[in-house]
């Protein structure tokens, strides 16, 4: 369709030959159809005649688009780690998500978007994140088939990449339980087309089924659990497992009390043997502090965000009103310093990667951002070591770094490297929540309601697990290949005891 014919075309029926032409260029592998298709959308998008309902719906088919781009790139293998047209789908589904309209859509176009985020997000190697996806949609309309199903692939993967057979167990069940509930449990599928994945969904249920006692292991994930002694510590373990905060795969499933304690660690870890090896290997120590900053974090997230009483601390400080109803209080600033060490804990995750795979880079390199590639002339490119490197989570915490580092993401990702920054360099104002609306003229990010704050906290706090979760998977990955690489050889083995809080003295 010319552009002439095009622009003469309601909106509407605009809308309707987009979407057909981009599923009709999917079935025939029709490049040139998508293409127009994919311009047509991105000239509707730069006019001024879509409403914001229509818009959300076009950034949804500019991804698929972009999907199919993908797809017909068949000699691209299936372990790149920088796949630009991928890039430019996750780009154009989380504008549609993050667009005011998202909510005013028909609820089927919402489960549609969120299921295609958690695809694109389980693929690259972020399930944790995926499974926020799926299970937001599944929250929208509950039995929403393509969102089980898609679940249930992600957490088999999900499954497959633990070192705790128990935990991978439990995963697995929950894989045959999403497939149960995507095939025979009065599925909803939003085309003729969707409805034809039925009996994969249907043949995979029945094989867990066959594996694993699915009643058993959802009994397990319900047996209850104490949550501590006091009324405090309760409150707390439940805040965390209602905002999937428990280092532990256990909570991704719910908020089963099963899943209250920070158990996930690394795995079995093979060093060399020699009079040089003293002692355990250092990137045990690494997660150690990785792990403890990160509770640290989270607690005081915690404290910030329910310390409703004025602390003695503030007391006498001597500070003048600025007539903005600000929030000057010992809460505000531990739900700042929560933002900072959750941010902190990728820098010091680049310097485990560094330290683990030996990477030959300059130590001023070692950043989240910088440590995956390599500078050649002027433009920066993926380290040797783990291109084409087929390691999925690790893939995954590459393309986290995206999130928060991509210029491109900035839009649509919610990377807040800005409040870092405002927080660690400027100033961050925090004012409280009934402060009425104005028009101060501030940059971004200078000023913040206290319950905006709160919330990019938890974001952020998020990000973290997830980055921490991949990282364990991703060295499991890495001693499992290595162990079956010299699975001929005969390797001693040394036992860690578990620390224990001592009292100081």
């Amino acid at each position: 369709m010319l552009n002439e014919e095009f622009d003469a075309l309601s909106v509407e029926e605009a809308l309707t030959w987009i979407a057909h032409a981009i599923d009709r260029a999917a079935d025939t592998v029709d490049a040139e159809l998508n293409n127009l298709a994919l311009d047509h959308s991105t000239r509707l998008l730069a006019g001024q005649h879509a409403k914001e309902a229509q818009r959300v719906l076009l950034h949804y088919y500019c991804a698929n688009a972009y999907e199919n781009r993908v797809d017909f790139a068949a000699a691209r293998g299936a372990w790149d780690w920088d796949i630009p047209d991928l890039e430019a789908a996750f780009l154009e589904l989380r504008r549609a998500i993050a667009h005011p309209a998202f909510d005013t859509i028909d609820s089927i176009p919402r489960c549609q978007i969120l299921t295609n985020l958690g695809n694109k997000l389980s693929a690259v190697g972020r399930p944790v994140e995926a499974l926020a996806c799926w299970d937001r949609a599944l929250m929208i309309q509950p039995n929403f088939a393509m969102a089980w199903g898609n679940r249930g692939f992600g957490l088999l993967r999900y499954a497959r990449g633990l070192y705790d057979g128990g935990h991978s167990a439990l995963l697995l069940a929950a894989a045959g339980r999403s497939w149960r509930r995507a095939s025979v449990e009065d599925p909803l599928y939003d085309s003729v087309h969707s409805a034809e994945h039925a009996e994969l969904f249907a043949k995979m249920a029945d094989q867990i089924g066959g594996e694993i006692d699915l009643a058993s292991a959802e009994s397990i994930l319900a047996k209850p659990f104490s949550l501590g002694r006091s009324r405090s510590e309760r409150m707390f373990r439940q805040w965390s497992l209602s905002h999937r905060l428990f280092l532990n795969p256990l909570n991704d499933l719910g908020i089963g009390s099963i899943a209250a304690n920070d158990v996930l660690h690394l795995p079995s870890l093979t060093v060399p043997v020699g009079p040089t090896r003293g002692g355990p290997p250092v990137v045990i120590a690494y997660y150690n502090l990785l792990k403890q900053e990160f509770v640290s974090a989270r607690w005081l997230c915690f404290e910030g965000m329910n310390d409703s009483a004025t602390h003695f601390s503030d007391a006498h400080t001597h500070l003048y009103d600025t007539f903005d109803w600000p929030s000057y209080a010992l809460a505000t600033e531990k739900t700042k310093q929560a933002f900072r060490m959750s941010y902190a804990i990728f820098d010091k995750i680049a310097y485990f990667i560094y330290v683990y795979f030996g990477l030959g880079i300059k130590e001023r390199d070692v950043t989240f951002r910088h440590v995956w590639t390599l500078q050649q002339g002027k433009d920066r490119l993926l380290n040797t070591i783990f291109v084409q490197r087929e390691n999925w989570a690790l893939r995954g915490l590459y393309w986290l770094s995206k999130d928060l580092f991509e210029p491109a993401f900035k839009e649509a990702a919610a990377p807040d490297a800005e409040l870092r920054n405002q927080l660690e360099h400027k100033f961050c104002h925090v004012i409280e929540d009934a402060h009425p609306e104005t028009a101060i003229d501030v940059p971004r990010n200078a000023i913040l309601r206290r319950s905006v704050l709160e919330t990019k906290c938890l974001h952020m706090l998020g990000m973290a697990r997830a980055a921490l979760i991949y990282l364990s998977l991703a060295i499991h990955y890495e001693e499992s290949a290595q162990q079956g690489a010299g699975s001929h050889n005969v390797l001693p083995s040394m036992s860690l005891t578990v620390w224990k809080p001592r009292k100081r003295l």
